[in-house]
């Protein structure tokens, strides 16, 4: 039998591999369920049912297609610029001295009709000068009458007394004659520059017209070459507009154009906003410059409208008013017409051939509005062209085209174009 020593090193050893037991099986117990959990997993995922695999390739990408279709028009160009008028002027005092009176036409926006006097100056001292130049004027003319007189005079007594021989100018008295006649001559230079002086105090509209600005007022002293104020011609406004090459080969116009009575150039049509409506002017395009601008490449024509401030028009079209001018093409061409969104990137267009594959193209378009782009070239009625978004396009590329009923819009109002792109 054991003591009890014996015993009790035997109890501390049963409870020593107890507690080991234990604490084993806390840490093994843990890691048993994650690797039953995957095992439970794998079973489970090889036995599910297995989806079929299928070696077919996408359908093609679906295209909104619309005809091309022949349109006959005449195109215009859209340019813009300021209206100036063709006739302005500085009104100058051609005399010194005081105002005395302005007619109340002559007022910023007046008007006023040629020859009209819109500034007196005091001329008091011109009627002077009038009247010394009159004096001289008569007293040159008794001069050269008695000249005359005492020339004929010379004459006679020669004769008589000369014994046949020739008298000399000097005995004659043919100079002094002269230098009396040349004293009348001057007389009377004065006296129209003095009658002119008193004209001129009288300052006179050159031409039909409105007052731009007025400088001087009664009471204010002027002398010659005084701006009194400026003004401007009613009967042609003129808007100066850029043009560039390819404007010029629709217009058929060159450099260095004037119109003539067989070709009175281009017809236009301008419009601006005024007094918060859209008012209307008919122009032409009379002329263009004969340089071309050296940084942009571009000439100038001007488009001229006659009476401008006429009641027709519905508001003035006044200087310094920016307008829009649709200029019309020479003649009448018939175009190739597709939707605007068939043009991509402002030069390509996707045509769908017969067997529905992409055929990419450059093309410049002839000019575009809003709804519709016209081509010369590069594409013919009857083709069909992608109207909708193709964010990968390649050349060949397979598509199914969703067919968009066939525009029926037709060319659009003069006033509604736009530059061709």
């Amino acid at each position: 039998m054991n003591g009890p020593e014996e015993n009790d090193v035997i109890e501390r050893k049963s409870v020593g591999v107890m507690g080991w037991l234990r604490r084993s099986a806390m840490i093994v117990a843990p890691i048993g369920v994650v690797v039953g959990v995957f095992v439970v997993m794998g079973v489970l995922d090889a036995t599910k049912p297995k989806p079929e695999k299928k070696d077919e390739a996408p359908g093609p990408l679906a295209v909104q297609v619309a005809p091309v279709e022949a349109r006959s028009t005449r195109l215009s160009i859209t340019v813009q610029g300021q209206a100036t008028p063709r006739t302005q002027a500085a009104l100058a005092a051609q005399v010194a001295g005081r105002i005395v009176s302005v007619d109340p036409a002559f007022a910023a926006g007046g008007a006023f009709r040629q020859g009209q006097t819109l500034v007196r100056i005091d001329d008091a001292d011109y009627r002077l000068a009038v009247i010394r130049a009159r004096s001289q004027v008569a007293q040159a003319r008794e001069g050269v009458a008695r000249e005359e007189a005492e020339s004929e005079l010379a004459r006679r007594d020669w004769e008589a007394l000369g014994q046949g021989q020739k008298a000399s100018a000097l005995a004659l008295r043919e100079p002094q004659l002269a230098q009396a006649k040349a004293a009348l001559d001057a007389a009377q230079a004065q006296l129209r520059s003095a009658e002119l002086d008193l004209e001129r105090t009288h300052v006179r509209a050159p031409f039909d017209g409105r007052v731009r600005t007025r400088r001087a007022n009664v009471g204010d002293y002027v002398g010659p070459g005084a701006v009194v104020g400026e003004v401007f011609a009613t009967d042609v406004m003129e808007v100066r507009v850029p043009l560039a090459d390819g404007d010029l080969a629709l217009l058929q116009t060159t450099v260095g154009f004037n119109a003539t009575g067989a070709n009175r150039g281009a017809e236009a049509h301008l419009s601006a906003p005024v007094g918060g409506q859209l008012r209307k002017w008919e122009g032409r395009l009379v002329r263009t410059e004969a340089t071309v601008d050296a940084q942009t490449r571009l000439v100038y024509g001007t488009v001229e409208v006659r009476d401008p401030f006429s009641s027709r028009h519905g508001a003035p079209l006044a200087p310094g008013l920016f307008v829009t001018a649709h200029i019309d093409g020479a003649r009448t061409e018939t175009f190739s017409a597709a939707p605007r969104s068939a043009l991509k990137r402002n030069e390509f267009i996707y045509v769908v051939t017969a067997d529905n594959t992409i055929d990419i193209r450059t093309v410049r378009a002839a000019q575009t509005t809003g709804d519709e782009v016209y081509f010369r070239n590069g594409v013919k009625p009857g083709e069909r062209v992608v109207i909708s978004h193709l964010p990968t396009p390649r050349q060949g590329m397979k598509v199914t085209p969703i067919a968009r009923a066939a525009s029926t819009a037709s060319t659009e109002p003069d006033g509604l174009r736009q530059r061709a792109e």
